[in-house]
Order: structure tokens, then sequence, then C-alpha cells
């Protein structure tokens, strides 16, 4: 009887067993594909670098501008405070000028102050006031100004305070006429401001006993 063995055998196993199975991609070899992956690589590390040195190029650029431009801040920032030292010294040069000026008027004023009171008090004399301004007003009114030909010795001062500008006025004339003649003098002059009679009242001479009208007058002194 022939028989057939339709199973393979044991050396056919054993073959088929430690065959090696095919590489990807068909006959490459192990050497051809790390030399793909070597080259894949290089290549990537290569456009890494020039990623590098590009940035690194506009990193450089940036903080070169950054230190110009911090450059340029110092050199405004000590030009605006050398600035602001000038402007301080200029303010206190003017604030040492003012107190200075006022002072000089304080230490000429009341010597002006009382000189006006001589003139207003003198004959000839008046005033004084711009005597374009005098002869307008009297072309408005021929009443206006003063009357020139007044005789001064008809009234006389007892007193006269100043203090801080503000003047106080004691004296005595003849008539109230007198007394409202130095009211108006004394308002028409430029030394003078916010003259006012502040009272009448009878008085006498202390030398000739004479019936007299004392009065005090308040003012500002302008100056």
């Amino acid at each position: 009887m022939i028989r057939i063995n339709l199973l393979p055998s044991d050396r056919k196993k054993r073959a088929r067993r430690v065959a090696p199975s095919p590489m990807p991609g068909g006959d490459l070899s192990l050497g051809a594909w790390g030399a793909i992956y070597g080259g894949a690589i290089a290549v990537w590390l290569v456009v890494l670098g020039i990623l590098y040195f590009v940035q690194s190029g506009e990193l450089e650029t940036i903080a070169q501008e950054n230190k110009t431009l911090e450059a340029r801040r110092d050199e405004l920032q000590g030009k605006t405070k050398g600035l602001a030292d000038v402007e301080a010294r200029l303010e206190k040069s003017r604030r040492l000028e003012k107190v200075v000026q006022e002072l000089e008027r304080a230490r000429r004023g009341p010597t002006r102050a009382v000189m006006e009171l001589s003139k207003v008090l003198s004959s000839p004399g008046g005033p004084t006031i711009n005597p374009t301004e005098l002869e307008r007003m009297r072309e408005e009114n021929p009443l206006a100004g003063y009357n020139e030909s007044w005789d001064v010795r008809r009234l006389w001062l007892t007193r006269f305070e100043e203090v801080d500008r503000e003047c106080k006025i004691t004296g005595m004339g003849r008539s109230n006429e007198d007394v409202a003649e130095f009211l108006r003098r004394l308002t028409l002059s430029e030394i003078y401001d916010g003259v006012t009679l502040q009272r009448t009242r009878a008085a006498s001479d202390p030398d000739t006993g004479l019936q007299m009208v004392g009065f005090d007058v308040t003012c500002k002194v302008k100056y």
C-alpha cells in the first residue's frame, strides 16, 4: 500500500521558521536606512542652525537698538534735569528780586507819602496828578480838580501814621470848606487811595484859642 504524507515535514517547518521577514521598502538593507535617517537628521540640524543664527542676529540688532534708545533716554533725562535746575534758580532769583523791590518800596514809601502831604499843603503846590488827566476832568466838570488859590495856612496836621500802607491823618482846619479842600487834594493825588473822612469835631487852637474843625481821615498809600 502506498502512503502519501500531506503534512510538511519537520525540516520544512524549521526552514520556514528561521527564514527572515522581508524589510520594509523592498530590498533596502539596514545600512541604507541608517544613512537615510542620518541624512535627514543632518538636514534638520542645518535648518535649526540657520534659524538659530538668524534669530541671534535679530536679537543682537534689537539689543543694540535698546542700548541706543536707553542712551538717548539718559541724555534727555540729563538735559531735563539741567533745565529744571535752571528754572528753579531763575524762580528763586525772581522771588529774591521781588522781595528786594518790596523792601525798596517800603523804604521809600513813607518818605514819598510825607513828601506828597507837603506838596498838598504847599503854595504853590497841589497833589501829584497827570496834567492831561486834570485838564480832561476840568473840561467835563469845571468844578472838578482843586482850588489853586486856597490858603494852605488855614489847615494843619497834628498826626500822620502809616502802617502797612494804611494811613491815619489827624488835623484841624479853620472851616469845613478847608477840610473839604484838603480831602479833594488827597483824593486827586496819585499817591493816596481810598481817602475817607472818618469824622469831624469842634476843636480849638491851643495857642490862639480860635475855634477850629478837627478831622480824622483814613487812606492808603500806593507805592
